[in-house]
């Protein structure tokens, strides 16, 4: 768990989110951008979680619901109270990708914040939002790192407990083999003494057949 911890503060220290842009609704817009070692299922995991932590359910039009409505391919969140951005209420843009066809278990994270009607934060226009919702996308290496972890630690809490089902069978299987194995020992051994008695009546039989045949003789 150390390492794993060490391991994900080297990689939050090396990864930086950067100014980039990208088309939205057919207009070029201001975005911050991320590239993170995680599965895109892992990031936009995380990305609910944090939106759940902070009271904002995503989910109100039956499960997924928000995975399935996208807006020009990015999954838009609004009104979002986030103290560690801004006091304000924003809207959220988030577009989750593949990093590349090499890559594909990376992925590249992009956001969007607007304080309404797609008015889209710039650095050059609201510097402190802008560092604000900088530092936030940061946070999403060791946010997104934590979040594969436990997937990983669930994955395999449950490929344990499905081994031990598997394990219990066999166990109780055996038990009824080792059950069925002395049923038939004990039916065995009744069996062969079954034979020896038939033996001594068979012979005892077969002697009494001899006599009736030699007095034929006299």
């Amino acid at each position: 768990m150390l390492l794993i911890a060490l391991v994900i503060g080297v990689m939050a220290a090396r990864a930086q989110s950067s100014f980039t842009t990208i088309q939205y609704n057919q207009k070029m817009t201001p975005a911050l951008v991320l590239e993170l070692p995680n599965s895109t299922n892992d990031v936009e995991g995380t990305i609910l979680k944090k939106l759940e932590q902070i009271g904002y359910n995503p989910e109100t039009q039956g499960h997924l619901f928000w995975k399935k409505n996208k807006t020009d391919g990015f999954y838009v969140f609004t009104n979002v109270t986030l103290p560690q951005v801004s006091d304000q209420k924003l809207d959220m843009y988030f577009k989750v990708v593949p990093k590349n066809k090499e890559e594909i278990t990376n992925s590249t994270l992009y956001m969007l914040i607007s304080n309404g009607n797609e008015n889209f934060v710039a650095p050059d226009g609201d510097s402190a939002l802008w560092e604000s919702s900088k530092m936030f996308l940061n946070g999403f290496v060791e946010r997104t790192g934590a979040f594969s972890l436990e997937e990983e630690i669930k994955s395999q809490e449950n490929t344990v407990q499905q081994s031990q089902k598997k394990l219990t069978a066999l166990q109780q299987d055996e038990t009824g083999l080792m059950d069925k194995i002395t049923k038939y020992q004990d039916e065995l051994s009744i069996n062969r003494d079954n034979q020896k008695d038939e033996q001594k009546n068979t012979i005892k039989q077969a002697v009494h057949l001899e006599n009736l045949r030699l007095k034929r003789k006299l």
